[in-house]
């Protein structure tokens, strides 16, 4: 298995294209042998009507109130009409039977958007109109960065935090969704909403909003978690019993990321 999902970057301004690459150039030349990574320089609406994607990462807040800069953006292209809170109240739900209402910054989340309150197919009626499902996306990934939309320049990490996080998340889902389709292989009908394994994701700068970090350090640290997740997949038996020397060594690195901003 691929250690790094596929991903579409969405950056709407050509400085945060510049840093990624410039980060990748620097930190991982490697990293686009390991995934495949697209640029999309443009704003949420007006990506292809046929391009695809699994999952849709939410720099959200800690309470997962999706309705500021991205997350606003992501409540108008995936509720019903008329139903702005519809994403918001997806991923609160998720997020009080995981986390008891509050997701830490850094955690993942990953929220299904399985549109289960949606009309059965065939049925009209009932007062209620159907969520949208644009560029096929099956989960909402909800990476707070904050835990209220504040300036976060102080948590020197957190997107590499995030991003760690999200890649475990993934892992850990589509393992899940393997041993789920192992166990009922040969079912007649493994259900309407049966999960899906998620093998590409669109995700946007994190923290760089409202949080003020700088786009080189985001795309360091985004860059960096990725090259160290991408190692420690292949290499079990250097990751399954660290010592304090590369420990050491990859802490230096992220710390690289932001020392000359202290």
């Amino acid at each position: 298995m691929a250690p790094l999902p596929e991903i579409h970057l969405l950056c709407m301004l050509d400085e945060y294209t510049t840093a990624f690459t410039d980060a990748i150039n620097k930190h991982c030349p490697d990293l686009p042998s390991l995934t495949q990574i697209t640029h999309h320089n443009c704003a949420l609406k007006y990506l292809p009507q046929d391009l695809r994607f699994d999952a849709v990462v939410s720099p959200a807040n800690s309470y997962a109130r999706l309705d500021g800069a991205f997350d606003d953006a992501l409540a108008r292209a995936y509720g019903p009409p008329g139903d702005y809170d519809w994403i918001t109240r997806k991923a609160q739900k998720v997020v009080y039977e995981e986390w008891r209402g509050f997701a830490p910054p850094g955690t993942c989340t990953v929220v299904p958007l399985d549109h289960d309150d949606a009309l059965p197919p065939g049925v009209m009626g009932w007062g209620r109109e159907q969520p949208n499902n644009p560029w096929g996306t099956e989960y909402l990934l909800l990476c707070p960065t904050m835990r209220i939309p504040s300036n976060v320049v102080w948590d020197r990490e957190v997107v590499y935090e995030c991003v760690w996080s999200l890649l475990c998340a993934v892992d850990n889902h589509n393992k899940s969704v393997r041993r789920r389709d192992t166990l009922l292989a040969g079912a007649a009908d493994p259900g309407r909403h049966s999960p899906k394994e998620i093998k590409s994701i669109l995700m946007t700068p994190l923290a760089t909003g409202v949080g003020r970090v700088s786009a080189q350090r985001w795309a360091s640290q985004c860059v960096i978690a990725m090259k160290h997740y991408a190692e420690a997949v292949a290499n079990p038996e250097v990751w399954g019993k660290l010592s304090w020397d590369k420990a050491s060594e990859d802490h230096e690195e992220v710390v690289e990321t932001y020392k000359n901003e202290i």
